[in-house]
């Protein structure tokens, strides 16, 4: 939720707040939260709606789409032309071709074109990978693609977040450091059917 800008109208048109809900507890203060979906939308037409259980409403993304590619072109654009300023322009182009497909100006969301220096460019991108894709399976391959996923003495990481404690009290400024593996080692069924001849590695040194 903090990724979004309040003046969004994914924002407007998705989120509601509403009273704190404490999930199970097993895995620390992960499914907590101060928000829920509105069912259906909030009623901006034209504007992408996350959540619809009406039968037949709710168009499911299996593969690739519009919204992926263009910010897959705009993450490619900056880091191959070492974040020059063109290429940030170019980006940050892209970033509002999204947010215009997905409905998201209208309420004084301002453009990612004034953007123009790397960091911004950077945490921008970041943000509305977040917004644009959320729900579809791919923040863990952003974190890990970000170096997010590094254990923080390896400069991964992440500072500044809102959590929700098992208590129901509120941190604004939490650091989370994921811990998790950038790959799964190989499984031993697959090495006993395909033995490694000692080109590749199979185990995760980072384990």
């Amino acid at each position: 939720m903090q990724d979004f800008n309040p003046l969004d109208r994914r924002y407007l048109n998705n989120v509601k707040s509403g009273t704190t809900w404490i999930g199970n507890s097993d895995r620390g203060n992960a499914f907590n939260t101060r928000y829920t979906l509105w069912n259906g939308g909030n009623g901006y037409s034209g504007t992408y709606v996350y959540a619809n259980t009406s039968p037949g409403a709710f168009e499911l993304a299996l593969a690739s789409t519009y919204e992926e590619n263009a910010l897959m072109k705009a993450e490619a654009t900056m880091f191959a032309a070492s974040f020059s300023p063109a290429s940030i322009a170019t980006a940050m182009g892209l970033i509002d071709a999204v947010r215009t497909y997905m409905g998201a100006f209208g309420s004084g969301l301002p453009n990612a074109t004034l953007i123009t220096t790397q960091a911004p460019a950077l945490l921008a991108l970041y943000k509305e990978r977040r917004v644009a894709l959320a729900f579809r399976g791919l923040s863990f391959y952003d974190y890990r693609r970000l170096k997010i996923s590094e254990p923080a003495s390896g400069g991964g990481g992440r500072p500044g977040c809102v959590v929700v404690a098992n208590s129901g009290a509120v941190n604004t400024n939490a650091f989370i450091e994921y811990g998790y593996l950038d790959y799964w080692d190989v499984p031993d069924n697959e090495l006993a059917y395909n033995p490694n001849t000692g080109s590749t590695v199979t185990k995760n040194p980072k384990q």
